[in-house]
Formats: C-alpha cells, sequence, structure tokens
C-alpha cells in the first residue's frame, strides 16, 4: 500500500509541475509600439521612444541592440537595462538620422529587446532566451503615380461566400483618379475557374483603400492561385498569392482587453487555434488602426510564438494608446505562419475606460474589467480541479485503509 500511496503523490505532483510550466511559458517581455512609421526626409533628425514591459512583474537584465537594412541610422541610448520585480514598464528612446538620399520605396531597420537569464554565481543557463522588437518603417515615396497593395481571403469555405479584399496604398507623390483590382483564380493546374473585379475608387498621395469583391466558392476544396492585377490611371502592377479553399489551418479565436484605459498601455490578448496537425513555428499576430483619414494611426505587433499541433495559444500584444482619441476607428488583425495570414477586419470603440473591439464571426471580448476566459485563467482552474480531486482521493484512500485496518485487528 505505501508504494501506492508513493505513485498517487508522485503523479500529483507531476501534475502539478507541468501545469505551473504551461502557465510559465507566457512571454515575460512585451514592447510597444511594434511599429513606428515615418516618411522620409533628407538627413532627417528624430528621436523615437518605446516602452518595454515586465509583464510577470519579475527581476531581469534586458540588452537592446538594432539590426536590418538601416541598422546604421540608428543609435540607442541604451544598450542594458534591468528591471526589478516591481517595474512593470520602462520607457526608453532611439535615434533616427536617415541619410541624404534613399531608393523609392520601403526601409526598415529593428530595435532588439533581449531577455538576458538572472544566474548566481556558478550557475549555468539552458533553455531559450525571449527576444521581442520594435521596428521603423521608412518610405520614400516614387515619382509620379505608385501604388503597393496586399491580397487577403476571408471565408474560402467550399460552398459560402467568400470575400476577395486587395487593401491599396498610393506610394506616389501625385494622387490617382482611379484604381481598380482584377483577379484571376487558378487551379494548381493552371486552369482559370474564374475571374472577378473589384470596385473602384480615386486615391490621393500617400492615401489607402480596400478594394473588395465577393465570390460564390462553387469548387472543389484545395490550393488554388490567385493571379492580381491593380490598374491605376493607365499602369498596372501584379502580384500572385496561393490561397486554400476548405483550409483554415489557424484561425483567430477572440481578442480579450482587460483593464482598459486611455492613455496608456492596452494589453491585447489574442487567442489562437492551430487546426492543423503540425506545429506551426514563428506565428505572430499584428494589429493596424486606421484613423479616420484611412491612414495607419497604430501598428502592433506581438512576439513570436511556436504553436504545438492541434492546440491554442494566446498571443499577447501591446498598444500604447497616449495620444489616441475617443471614437470609432477601422483596423485589421493579422495573425502571421510562414507566408500565409488569417485576417480580420475590425471595428475599435475606444472611450476614457473602455476599448470594444468587434469583427465579423468571431468571439471578441473587450473593456476595463472584463472578464474573459484565457489560457492562462484555464490552466489555473485546472490546476485547482486537481488539487481537489488529488486531495479528495488521498482523504478517500485513507479512510478506506484505516478501515481495512480496523477490520484486520
Amino acid at each position: 500500500m505505501n508504494n501506492r500511496k508513493i505513485f498517487g503523490f508522485c503523479m500529483f505532483l507531476a501534475v502539478i509541475f507541468i501545469a505551473l510550466s504551461l502557465i510559465s511559458n507566457a512571454s515575460a517581455l512585451g514592447i510597444t509600439p511594434g511599429r513606428t512609421t515615418i516618411d522620409f526626409s533628407p538627413n532627417l533628425e528624430k528621436e523615437v521612444q518605446f516602452s518595454v514591459l515586465n509583464n510577470e512583474n519579475k527581476e531581469i537584465d534586458v540588452i537592446f541592440f538594432v539590426q536590418g537594412e538601416l541598422n546604421s541610422s540608428l543609435s540607442l541610448f541604451n544598450t542594458k537595462a534591468e528591471f526589478k520585480k516591481e517595474e512593470s514598464s520602462k520607457g526608453f528612446r532611439y535615434k533616427v538620422k536617415l541619410p541624404e538620399k534613399l531608393e523609392p520605396g520601403l526601409h526598415t531597420g529593428d530595435v532588439v529587446a533581449l531577455e538576458l537569464p538572472k544566474l548566481s554565481e556558478g550557475e549555468t543557463f539552458v533553455g531559450a532566451t525571449v527576444a521581442v522588437v520594435t521596428q521603423l518603417h521608412v518610405f520614400v515615396p516614387y515619382p509620379g503615380k505608385y501604388v503597393d497593395f496586399d491580397f487577403n481571403v476571408l471565408n474560402p469555405e467550399q460552398g459560402d461566400t467568400a470575400t476577395f479584399v486587395v487593401p491599396v496604398v498610393s506610394r506616389g507623390k501625385l494622387g490617382i483618379g482611379e484604381v481598380r483590382a482584377v483577379i484571376d483564380i487558378y487551379t494548381v493546374l493552371n486552369e482559370k475557374v474564374a475571374t472577378l473585379e473589384t470596385d473602384h475608387t480615386s486615391l490621393s498621395s500617400g492615401g489607402r483603400t480596400e478594394l473588395s469583391v465577393q465570390w460564390l466558392v462553387d469548387v472543389n476544396p484545395g490550393k488554388y492561385l490567385a493571379k492580381i492585377s491593380v490598374f491605376y490611371d493607365g499602369e498596372s502592377k501584379s502580384m500572385e498569392k496561393e490561397f486554400a479553399i476548405g483550409e483554415n489551418v489557424l484561425s483567430i479565436e477572440s481578442i480579450l482587453v482587460n483593464e482598459f484605459t486611455l492613455g496608456e498601455i492596452a494589453k491585447l490578448q489574442i487567442l489562437v487555434d492551430n487546426k492543423w496537425n503540425q506545429e506551426l513555428k514563428g506565428v505572430f499576430a499584428s494589429l493596424i488602426v486606421y484613423n479616420p483619414n484611412s491612414e495607419i494611426m497604430a501598428d502592433v505587433k506581438s512576439s513570436s510564438e511556436d504553436i504545438p499541433p492541434l492546440s491554442r495559444k494566446e498571443l499577447l500584444a501591446y498598444w500604447d494608446t497616449v495620444g489616441v482619441e475617443e471614437g470609432e476607428y477601422d483596423g485589421k488583425l493579422m495573425v502571421v505562419y510562414g507566408e500565409k495570414s488569417s485576417d480580420k477586419n475590425l471595428l475599435l470603440k475606444i472611450s476614457a475606460d473602455s476599448l470594444d473591439i468587434t469583427g465579423v464571426g468571431y468571439a471578441i471580448r473587450g473593456g476595463r474589467g472584463g472578464t474573459g476566459i484565457t489560457l492562462t485563467s484555464i490552466l489555473l482552474v485546472l490546476v485547482i480541479v486537481l488539487l481537489v480531486v488529488n486531495l479528495a482521493w488521498f482523504v478517500f484512500f485513507r479512510r478506506f485503509i484505516g478501515r481495512k485496518d480496523k477490520k484486520a485487528r
């Protein structure tokens, strides 16, 4: 009987250890904003502020370094920082000094914050460190008229109506009188199955719009190729992108915002579900918020995570709402995995003490003091349930053994 007691106690400890390990897997480090965008000016000098978040309120050391194409244009004011337990966030800054000339288009640089493990004398670290990135995007306008665009597919399920969205941004110095898109859809055998034409609109220099068209999906599930051509004032630009019908590998389950206060840093908890039977590596979420002029006012990115097969995981992103005014804003949430992404168009309603996010076809909770269920809370409940079950089992087993001992006497 002693062996049974020992085995049961060991199983009890193992369950608690595994559950607590899962809870502690949340990233201890965060950063906001995920991206800062500036327009190019020759020899521009500018300071950019960002915040690093100590999510688990523990003692950590962080080092900073720059990388990417614009690394020589970025100068750090701090290369190392130390966080105490009571310090939930710290503000930092870096200096941007652009060259006299850059080629037209997008140029990027990264400031990386890397968490270092706290080691006592003689200890050796085994495991992974956490790194988060705040990006700098510099756009150099093209002469004349020019566009950049992307392609997203919403609800590509057999028998349903899919929506094809082509976000277009004017990158030229001149505005565009009319822009439209034509989408040709092909099978993997290069057989054309549909040709779709979006709506059309005008576009100012630096402006943004979303062209869209709907399609009744009357083809078999599988992989397809979309060939997208965007036409604007006698010019055109094309791209190709593969998409799948009936293969929703990664889905966005919910977004939760708890304890929101306008002017402070909002913590976004994005729950995603990996429906594939293989691990997805380097998954991250990106939230883009547009102002009333359809310009990007916030671009927030989570840290990258690996998601095990057939499992859910919470991605954490942080939005610094300093300077944001109350009102309604359009937004887009993208969860990127490899060359693919799951995209959702959003409407964000912001007040002094609430952030309500609404979308189509999926659950979203928001607001100050929200009570949405997160992965961490689920695991905590699981630990409590396991504790109660194991304690009840020990009490029952002890009474049972006691009765047998009395009968034996």
